[in-house]
């Protein structure tokens, strides 16, 4: 295994979200292994309770798990990599040549997985993505700049995800923030906006910088038109702080 990309699937039998996405998980898996039988494996990380649950929820699976009975390792990994809910699906580089601990390349692939989109392999974590599909896993870490546009058509929602894009590859500074687009009206974006207190959904796109880290402060954009350059002016002098 050592000179593949190793996936460590973090799941359990008795989690019904676990049980939803694991079918979705062994086709991608079989999917993969058929594009990348070198190079690439999946191995499943039991939270089960019992050897009895463990055996039946792996005999769903289509790759290889660590052996129940190896708890220490179970353990040992997800205190390594900060396993705090399930399921969690991560992926590390080969071990360096020199040796050592393989490389964390993305530790939340499973919105990657879910959108069925195995182009981009390793999957080197972005700094942009839909709110929903991130499940706004880093929200409370770091500054997030989220653009509303639940009302937009087709394009216009379109052109929102184009100008996040664009504005976190300019900005390059993914280690300090995320960048996020919400055009799901029904999703996390609606429990942001209660936080926020901005509940009514307008015809534009409402654009907001979180910084949950700094006490729950947060900034409106005042910006009048919705462009890569407004935005990065809005970023570069957000104005007034405001309290979650």
């Amino acid at each position: 295994l050592k000179d593949k990309y190793l996936a460590l699937y973090f799941s359990a039998h008795w989690c019904p979200p676990c049980r939803a996405f694991t079918p979705v998980l062994s086709a991608a898996y079989t999917k993969l292994k058929a594009e990348r039988p070198d190079d690439f494996e999946l191995v499943f990380v039991s939270s089960d309770r019992d050897q009895s649950g463990f055996d039946e929820y792996w005999g769903e699976m289509t790759f290889c798990a660590l052996p129940f009975e190896d708890r220490a390792a179970k353990n040992g990994l997800a205190k390594r990599f900060k396993v705090q809910g399930i399921p969690k699906l991560i992926i590390l580089g080969p071990v360096p040549a020199g040796g050592g601990d393989r490389p964390l390349i993305n530790d939340n692939l499973r919105p990657v997985i879910e959108a069925g989109d195995f182009s981009d392999f390793p999957f080197h974590k972005k700094p942009y993505g839909d709110l929903d599909a991130s499940g706004g896993e880093d929200i409370n870490d770091k500054k997030c700049l989220v653009v509303f546009h639940e009302n937009g058509d087709d394009d216009e929602q379109e052109e929102v995800v184009d100008v996040v894009k664009a504005v976190a590859e300019e900005r390059n500074d993914g280690d300090d923030i995320s960048y996020y687009w919400c055009t799901n009206p029904k999703g996390l974006g609606g429990r942001v906006r209660e936080v926020i207190k901005m509940k009514a959904i307008g015809e534009d796109p409402l654009v907001v910088l979180l910084d949950v880290p700094d006490q729950g402060g947060f900034y409106v954009s005042e910006e009048s038109d919705f462009s890569k350059e407004s935005v990065m002016k809005f970023l570069s002098a957000p104005g007034e702080r405001k309290q979650m």
